[in-house]
């Protein structure tokens, strides 16, 4: 195709008879316009530019959200607000082709309208708009965001300032700062995935309740999944001296794990170490991992340490298999992904009965249940999130991440006291924990304490740097209540550039942008919560949202209203 009629990310141009105005973006056809968010339109940019062609997920994710790490359904929804923006059918599409286990292609036609917004019929469609994809890298761009579970973090000490966001600085700890990056998935199945991700959680969460060491969180690790990493590089960016890399590769009942500590100021290997045998002995590798790592850096345990390394979580390893497998299905934290986990938490149960990450994690799928409105029966379904985190809690009182879930439940009961105590003892376990500080900060926040909820948010993402967007809506929440709007509205969008997928988030920012003055943008966010969910309600909101003070509440509910949600 000829350059001048090459569609551009920053010039208007046709996609059927509608007139695409990336600049502004919108969409109009015979006077009737709608207005899109920028991933949206990049997402339509990207599909004009290689019109009639198949483009891979992989290539949209990592063009429109390069560098960014994106809810799992992030893509998915982009493409049904496109199809709802131009009426187009996924059954029988006109616009927007989904290619099974593929990704999409623009059936439409497409082509250039630099020359302003004229009739369709005017614009010759002799020529084949398709472009080659060359520019378009295949490279996955990170992993699901929100992650319910517990996540261990690394600490990193800075002044706390004043501004609207906190300063990441260098390490200047004492203590070892080390970084477990995501071990490389080497079966031949691609659906192995999911086991060595959880091999490598499961050395981060070992190491990070260790108090002589300081460990990057799992959500900022995973960050650089799939990418080729500079060591040095990446021991000045996250402040860190040392880095551990490794490998998975499973074949049946037969693995081989491989594993290297790193000196990131000299690239230098301390040790390298390999073990090939049965899943049965996959513990004692982690095991011996963390021995090594805690010889070579010359760590000094204390009686605590020693005690929270010495536990098996579950004594099956097809338990434990199905652990891992639910723990990713509950990473995608929608309504299949949720009941598959379940499905494996319980199965795991079935296996070991004594499993209590598996309890704590089944509590977690009816805390979902309960907060997005999945059951008919929620209150059931919030206490039946109890009862299983109690198991946990009694089967093994001295795992951080079961009194992290137990936190979570009672927020919903609005046992806000109990909710803190809760998740302060899962801190005293695990100070490394950044995860229960963003729970601490949020729970203090619906308790009516925002300015001390600040303070606990910003320790959380300085021990978590490359925070998942769920932080920024948290900060944003703390705003909203501390009635700074217009820093509230910069963490909320901050957010959904990062995973549009989050709609709490885009209630609260119509219900902020409404208190600021932008009505119209307020109400498009309405909308937007309504493409994807009819369930948007005052009463649904009052009656999930665990204030305790009424007001709050109502400060909430006022800036809903403002914004056009009117019952």
């Amino acid at each position: 195709m000829p350059e001048e009629h090459q569609i551009k990310a920053d010039s208007p141009f046709w996609v059927g008879d509608w007139y695409v105005d990336p600049t502004t973006g919108r969409i109009q056809r015979d006077g009737e316009e709608t207005k899109l968010e920028p991933k949206v339109i990049s997402v339509l940019v990207c599909l004009a530019q290689q019109q009639g062609q198949v483009v891979t997920r992989e290539q949209l994710e990592d063009t429109v959200w390069a560098g960014m790490v994106v809810g799992y359904d992030s893509l998915a929804s982009t493409i049904i607000k496109l199809r709802k923006a131009f009426g187009d059918d996924s059954k029988h599409p006109r616009i927007i082709e989904t290619v099974p286990k593929k990704g999409y292609r623009l059936i439409a036609s497409a082509s250039s309208a630099e020359g302003g917004y004229t009739p369709a019929e005017e614009i010759s469609t002799e020529e084949t708009p398709a472009t080659e994809p060359g520019a378009v890298t295949s490279r996955l761009v990170g992993v699901a965001v929100i992650v319910l579970l517990a996540v261990p973090g690394l600490w990193l000490i800075s002044n706390i300032t004043s501004t609207d966001e906190p300063t990441v600085q260098t390490m200047t700890t004492t203590k070892p700062a080390i970084v477990v990056l995501p071990f490389d998935n080497l079966s031949n199945d691609p659906d192995q995935e999911y086991f060595s991700d959880g091999i490598t959680a499961d050395l981060i969460t070992d190491l990070s309740r260790l108090s002589g060491l300081s460990v990057i969180a799992r959500n900022s690790a995973f960050n650089y999944k799939n990418t080729d990493v500079d060591v040095r590089k990446l021991g000045k960016e996250l402040g860190v001296t040392y880095i551990i890399e490794g490998s998975v590769r499973k074949a049946g009942n037969k693995v081989r794990i491989s594993a290297r500590l790193i000196d990131a100021k000299n690239s230098f290997n301390l040790w390298a170490d390999r073990f090939d045998g049965t899943l049965e002995n996959v513990f004692a590798f982690q095991d011996e991992v963390t021995s090594r790592i805690i010889e070579s850096l010359q760590i000094t345990l204390t009686e605590k340490d020693r005690g929270r390394l010495a536990h098996k979580y579950s004594n099956s390893i097809e338990a434990y298999d199905l652990f891992l497998h639910g723990w990713q299905n509950l990473w995608r934290t929608s309504r299949d992904g949720t009941l598959q986990a379940r499905d494996y938490f319980k199965r795991a149960i079935e296996l070991d009965n004594e499993f209590a990450r598996a309890y704590a994690n089944l509590a977690v799928t009816y805390i979902h249940d309960y907060l997005h409105g999945w059951t008919d029966e929620s209150n059931q379904a919030l206490q039946q999130a109890h009862t299983w985190a109690d198991r946990a809690i009694e089967l093994n009182p001295n795992l951080p991440q079961v009194h992290w879930v137990k936190s979570y439940a009672y927020i919903f009961s609005r046992e806000h006291q109990a909710s803190i105590r809760e998740i302060e003892h899962a801190i005293e376990l695990d100070p490394n924990y950044a995860d229960a500080y963003a729970l601490l900060a949020t729970t203090l926040n619906y308790a009516g304490q925002p300015d001390q909820a600040e303070l606990e948010m910003r320790k959380a993402m300085q021990l978590n740097p490359k925070h998942p967007a769920q932080y920024k809506v948290i900060f944003g929440e703390i705003f909203f209540n501390q009635r700074d709007y217009k820093n509230a509205i910069k963490n909320f969008q901050q957010a959904l550039e990062s995973n549009p997928e989050i709609q709490e988030c885009r209630m609260w920012l119509a219900a902020a942008l409404a208190y600021d003055g932008n009505i119209d943008e307020a109400e498009w966010q309405l909308e937007q919560i309504r493409t994807v969910s009819s369930e948007l309600s005052l009463q649904r909101i009052e009656s999930v949202i665990p204030f305790k003070d009424p007001l709050q509440t109502q400060h909430l509910v006022d800036g809903l209203h403002k914004a056009g949600l009117t019952q």
